[in-house]
């Protein structure tokens, strides 16, 4: 059980999520339910979109949280809504198969419609932007990377189009990339205030929300489970667990399916209007086919919001603005040196293949973990697919596999490895700079 995750507290969140958009006093709280037909430990975005399907079909459900609602990884990422899963289509039917890899693949598809109808549904105030998203080819080798994937989609209908050089550029407002693909199906958001107003519209269908409540134990009692918190104890016939990174030694072996991973953010002062509106016109949020986390886009407010390195299993905000900076020097000469106004940081729960799964711990115990960077587009998907499993639905039924969680734990000595990793994509992501940098200033004289 991971409990110095639950460090990443309300004080720690991001103001510029936490000042805007829905707010927390919009939130109708309940004292905890002696009982419940389905308890969920977890108030970010899976677990809240679990509890708003489960209540508006007849089920009683009480959500319960550590600290407050989207304090988590949901409070904390970069703010996309993307289309995808972390790898490729074609991985995903060679992993599963083509008909649970196709779900899958579908899910990711369908999930900016899904998330967005929900805004739109209940009048979520979260900055809700649907544009399109920007996936620049950092390489020649991206580049053939995002066109295998734009025919793909558009073998499905999708509205993605390929840009060249000069409609990069124009897309992007500088940078020499050579190509990048942009997909209009997603979209940026305020993930705070999504989960606000989550909260908010699966209050008022009936659920408990019940916050700064650290759940104990999960403890089997006749057919069902006795959930011990803080404020008390509930009996419930189902228990989800939508902890991702945090807490999920709730799930038995489940938790040792993920392993958490910390990704860094910041954003800065705001820029002068008539700079801002250079920078990202179309206000698509910018990432690359290297192999870190490349994240960039603008607020309404003028302000950058990008992904920043940092420590891989460090505590606190910690992010190193330096790359960010020199990156954002060379796409947008005309800026002046960005001013950072603030940090931030929180866990992901990275899946050893990389792919979300409901885990089946016992009967009437369920886990939905694995998201892996992923959250904004699949947790909400992966929500409503936990509650279904809850009001009885088959696997086969489900976008999610359902899964015993002895068959993808992660291996003794994870971190070494992933550390590794990280260091290796981050020296090749330095080397591919170097080589093609020159290359392509040329180029796009």
């Amino acid at each position: 059980m991971r409990d110095h995750l639950l460090e990443d507290d309300a004080a720690s969140l991001p103001s510029v999520y936490a000042d805007d958009g829905e707010r927390p006093d919009a939130i109708l709280h309940r004292p905890l339910p002696r009982m419940a037909d389905v308890a969920i430990v977890g108030a970010g975005l899976t677990g809240l979109a679990a509890a708003l399907h489960l209540a508006e079909h007849g089920a009683s459900v009480v959500v319960l949280d550590a600290n407050d609602v989207g304090t988590g990884g949901t409070g904390r990422s970069f703010g996309q809504v993307v289309p995808y899963l972390k790898l490729e289509p074609a991985h995903a039917e060679r992993h599963f198969g083509p008909e649970i890899g196709g779900r899958l693949i579908a899910a990711a598809g369908d999930g900016p419609d899904y998330v967005y109808g929900l805004i739109e549904t209940y009048q979520i105030a979260c900055e809700a932007v649907r544009n399109g998203l920007l996936f620049a080819a950092h390489t020649p080798e991206g580049a053939e990377r995002l066109a295998g994937r734009a025919a793909y989609w558009r073998a499905r209908g999708a509205a993605v189009e390929l840009l060249d050089r000069a409609g990069t550029a124009a897309a992007v407002g500088g940078g020499s990339y050579p190509g990048a693909l942009l997909d209009r199906r997603g979209g940026t958001l305020n993930p705070l205030a999504l989960a606000r107003g989550l909260a908010r519209a699966a209050a008022n269908a009936g659920a408990s929300i019940v916050v700064r409540a650290l759940v104990r134990s999960v403890t089997q009692r006749g057919g069902g489970w006795e959930v011990a918190t803080t404020q008390g104890a509930t009996v419930a016939k189902t228990v989800l667990v939508c902890t991702n990174a945090y807490r999920n030694g709730l799930a038995g072996q489940a938790g040792d399916c993920v392993q958490p991973i910390r990704v860094h953010q910041a954003v800065s002062k705001a820029l002068p209007a008539e700079l801002a509106a250079r920078v990202l016109p179309g206000r698509q949020a910018l990432t690359d086919t290297r192999r870190l986390p490349s994240g960039l886009r603008v607020t309404r407010s003028g302000r950058l919001i990008a992904t920043v390195e940092g420590p891989t299993f460090g505590h606190g905000s910690g992010g190193a603005t330096g790359y960010a900076s020199e990156r954002i020097a060379r796409l947008f000469p005309f800026l002046p040196p960005i001013s950072w106004d603030a940090r931030w940081s929180g866990w992901i729960d990275m899946a050893l293949d990389q792919y979300p799964r409901i885990y089946e711990s016992a009967p009437g115990l369920y886990a939905g973990l694995g998201l892996s960077g992923r959250g904004l587009a699949l947790g909400p998907m992966l929500g409503r697919d936990l509650a279904r499993k809850a009001l009885g639905a088959n696997a086969d039924d489900l976008a999610f596999p359902v899964s015993n969680p002895r068959d993808h734990r992660w291996f003794r000595g994870a971190k070494v490895a992933i550390k590794g990793e990280v260091w290796k994509r981050k020296l090749y992501d330095r080397l591919d700079e170097w080589r093609h940098q020159g290359r392509d200033e040329r180029a796009a004289a």
